[in-house]
């Protein structure tokens, strides 16, 4: 039985696939002499079937319901594969050590009886099992009539992604629309607002519209480092779910720059009033969601221990939130981009180190996806960068403008998700397949990025000659 064909006349690539092997490695059975042997073409297989789904995802766009849950199955299939193939691996390697040990022979034969026996049927029950599961794949397929057009196949994933374009990173694209407000919140933050305890400057709207990136700007601007100085600057993010206990933590850590041990509320409350008495400070509180009043009652009490001419600078998506707050100095609303200013931004990091005077066609594709970012910063960054990875091909720059209109259609659709769903559709398979493993997190949860190079490399996702080079690249 042909399964890997089968598998892949689904999706039209046979000429790409190549013959079967899973049915060999059932018929001849798995012996303990010859392991690596079968754990070689049981490789080879998930590498074909891996192909097929590499095939699967350029024909992305896939409407039918029931072709994604098809395509779903392929999937688990093809964990099912590489799973048994760690199996094999590790049978290996054990067969390995119990033929180097020449003089324990009664550990050897107990060795050659458990992996003769018992693993063996299991192993071919195991591979049994994925059998019926193609089967199954394969009789769905037919059900479905799938064609080898099924799905627009885009344009060719770019292979080779470059660093984060620096050059345009240097802030000038946060300066873009946003001007008024900067001017506005640091008149705000260097008045001395006689008769206020910790005044309120907040920046609020939705999401990806620009609200961290302009208190950025506020915070390095030269005349607000001058009135705080550096050791009187602090910038806190609080995860959405955050009691006042981890927020008063939090913003302990950030004052005095070392892990804070202290569980009970009252003694962080303490030590907190401590640390910031007798100094003017700044306090940026980013992606504040809490919208108790209970909350902010219990939090305000510790901060304003400070000095005369002390603010408080918190972004937030809602705007109760800023209502709640007592001692509002100024709320300001931050609003969408126009298509010229979305474009600029486009353009900062699409063009990052040459000149788009000669790319004009490319000028006015460009300007059509600046159009389409309905006025988010954020989906123009997100959409710039992928841009420049293409190294000017205009077909590259169509597919990207394309992609945009379809999910455009959809005027419910969030930008922000649309054009990073863009950006992660343009992705090599295997680096999909990272950004997958980290649906594992939770929302809002802090982990080590070395961690998380060390699940990329256990999986098997990242490929590099050397350890060392996988673990600077991937961790950078």
């Amino acid at each position: 039985m042909d399964l890997l064909k089968k598998i892949s006349s689904a999706l039209g690539c046979w000429e790409k696939i190549g013959g079967a092997v899973l049915d060999t490695v059932y018929s001849t059975g798995l012996r303990l002499w010859n392991v690596e042997e079968e754990a070689e073409k049981l490789r080879r297989t998930e590498k074909r079937i891996r192909a097929v789904l590499t095939d699967a995802e350029q024909r992305r766009f896939i409407d039918d319901d029931f072709v994604k849950l098809w395509l779903q199955e392929l999937r688990a299939t093809a964990f099912d594969v590489d799973a048994l193939l760690d199996r094999l691996t590790t049978m290996a390697a054990v067969s390995r050590m119990a033929a180097a040990e020449t003089s324990r022979k009664r550990k050897r034969l107990w060795l050659n009886i458990d992996l003769g026996l018992r693993q063996r049927w299991e192993l071919d029950a195991w591979i049994a099992r994925i059998n019926e599961r193609l089967d199954e794949i394969e009789k769905g397929k037919r059900n479905l009539r799938l064609r080898p057009g099924d799905g627009r196949r885009t344009t060719p994933p770019l292979q080779q992604r470059q660093r984060f374009p620096e050059a345009a990173a240097h802030g000038d694209e946060r300066h873009v629309g946003r001007a008024d407000q900067k001017k506005k919140i640091i008149r705000a933050l260097v008045s001395e607002s006689a008769g206020l305890d910790l005044p309120v400057i907040s920046i609020w709207g939705t999401a990806g519209i620009g609200k961290t990136a302009l208190a950025r700007l506020v915070y390095s601007d030269p005349e607000v480092e001058k009135f705080f100085t550096d050791s009187n600057r602090f910038w806190v993010w609080l995860p959405d779910r955050c009691d006042v206990r981890v927020a008063t933590k939090t913003i302990i850590e950030a004052v005095t720059r070392q892990k804070c041990e202290l569980l009970s509320l009252d003694i962080l409350q303490q030590r907190l009033r401590e640390h910031l008495r007798k100094r003017r400070f700044l306090l940026v509180i980013d992606n504040l969601w809490a919208e108790g009043f209970q909350f902010w009652e219990s939090l305000r009490p510790s901060l304003i221990a400070g000095e005369e001419g002390s603010k408080l600078l918190i972004t937030t998506r809602h705007e109760r939130v800023s209502r709640m707050m007592s001692n509002i100095l100024n709320s300001i609303q931050l609003e969408g981009l126009k298509d010229d200013e979305c474009w600029e931004i486009v353009k900062a990091y699409a063009f990052s180190g040459w000149s788009s005077n000669d790319h004009h066609d490319l000028e006015l594709i460009g300007q059509r996806v600046g159009a389409n970012c309905r006025g988010s910063p954020l989906a123009a960054k997100s959409l710039g960068v992928l841009l420049s990875d293409t190294n000017g091909q205009r077909e590259q720059w169509e597919s990207i403008l394309s992609d945009m209109q379809i999910l455009e259609g959809n005027r419910n659709t969030d930008i922000i998700l649309a054009s990073l769903q863009i950006s992660y559709q343009h992705l090599p398979y295997h680096l999909k397949q990272c950004f997958a493993l980290c649906s594992m997190y939770p929302p809002s949860l802090e982990f080590d990025k070395d961690e998380l190079v060390r699940l990329w490399m256990a999986d098997g996702l990242i490929k590099s000659n050397g350890r060392k080079r996988v673990e600077m690249e991937a961790g950078s």
